[in-house]
């Protein structure tokens, strides 16, 4: 396995994004050997709108991320991908979504085994992937993030060795400030991003700590109109109609009527957007070229102290001038480019061809 080419993907759970992500590593990288870890969120099941997001116990969340971890497996098959194994990726110690729309209206396993899923058998130990990394030559590993980098940090904190096989990160994180995704309580987010959000800590040790080059893809090229859809319908026409378009369609309709509808009836801008599969475009360095305005960038600070707790979520950067450029090793994305969109929407097509 020396020779082949080696992704991690770190995804989290359970939006559809994730595993269209999957997909399209998949799809554009198909010599690579595709190594999945997964990032449970913290839920709490049966909970009511007065639950607060920090009300979540351990067990529910659990729960959810197995059972996320065969939908992940079930759901490729769809698309001839497969993954013979999930890695635990821990939980996420916080949360942005109140728990009532996971498990009262979106988080249904109609397209999963019941009994299968109260097996609590999908998931991997860490120490198992960290196995695998070690037995592969150094910086031979393109790391693809989609969610929170708490597995990130956990696997580094529990073998700082890894590291060195990381050759390079991507990842859908962080935000320049100039997109204000309304919250579920219908006040604008502003520069928090959900991925930081929901683990700070991490976020702050694994940008700050690496060596290897880092490419965020900010909310700014994920939440942009030209690229989004109005409803899942919209997404579904957009798409080649095979098994596992439609298999996506139905976890987009779901997400669509608990997350966008809410929202998208008080902001016709909320539309349906697949944020995560960002990072299978960026790893390709020929198609990150081609749709992104990609810039390097210096990372002044990503608050995750106590004392920093209002202003957790954001990753405060400036553009570096290009004169200070060489050697950088941390980038961001700015916008689009000119023919962005439309390269993306091609992409698209082609990944769930």
């Amino acid at each position: 396995m020396s020779n082949q080419p080696v992704i991690l993907a770190v995804v989290d759970a359970p939006d559809p994004d994730n595993f269209a992500q999957l997909v399209a590593l998949a799809k554009l990288n198909p010599q690579a050997k595709l190594f999945v870890m997964l990032t449970g969120r913290p839920v709490r099941f049966n909970a009511s709108r007065e639950h607060a997001n920090w009300e979540w116990d351990l067990e529910s969340s659990r729960m959810a991320q197995e059972a996320s971890a065969m939908r992940a497996k079930n759901f490729l098959r769809h698309f001839d991908v497969e993954v013979s194994r999930v890695f635990d990726g821990g939980i996420a110690p916080r949360t942005l979504v109140p728990h009532w729309v996971h498990f009262a209206e979106y988080y249904k396993f109609l397209d999963v085994d019941p009994l299968a899923a109260l097996r609590h058998s999908e998931l991997e130990p860490q120490e198992d992937l960290i196995k695998l990394l070690l037995a592969l030559p150094p910086a031979s590993v393109k790391v693809a993030v989609g969610g929170p980098l708490t597995g990130l940090h956990q696997l580094i904190v529990r073998c700082p060795e890894v590291v060195s096989r990381f050759a390079e990160v991507h990842a859908m994180f962080a935000t320049w400030g100039n997109v204000e995704l309304m919250q579920f309580d219908e006040k604008p987010r502003g520069a928090v991003q959900f991925n930081v959000a929901c683990d700070p800590q991490a976020a702050n040790a694994v940008l700050t700590g690496l060596d290897c080059p880092v490419y965020l893809m900010p909310t700014e090229v994920t939440r942009v109109k030209s690229i989004g859809f109005q409803n899942a319908q919209k997404l579904r026409e957009a798409l080649p109609d095979n098994k596992g378009s439609r298999a996506l369609y139905h976890l987009y309709a779901l997400w669509y009527d608990a997350a966008v509808k809410p929202r998208q009836e008080k902001n016709p801008d909320e539309l349906i957007f697949i944020h995560d599969i960002v990072a299978a475009f960026s790893l390709d360095a020929a198609l990150r070229d081609a749709i992104y305005d990609v810039v390097p960038v210096e990372i002044t600070s990503v608050p995750h102290l106590p004392r920093e707790s209002s202003d957790w979520g954001k990753v405060l950067m400036k553009e570096r001038p290009t004169d200070q450029a060489q050697g950088c090793k941390i980038f961001a994305a700015k916008g689009l480019k000119e023919k962005g969109a439309e390269l993306y929407l091609e992409t698209l097509k082609k990944v769930f061809a």
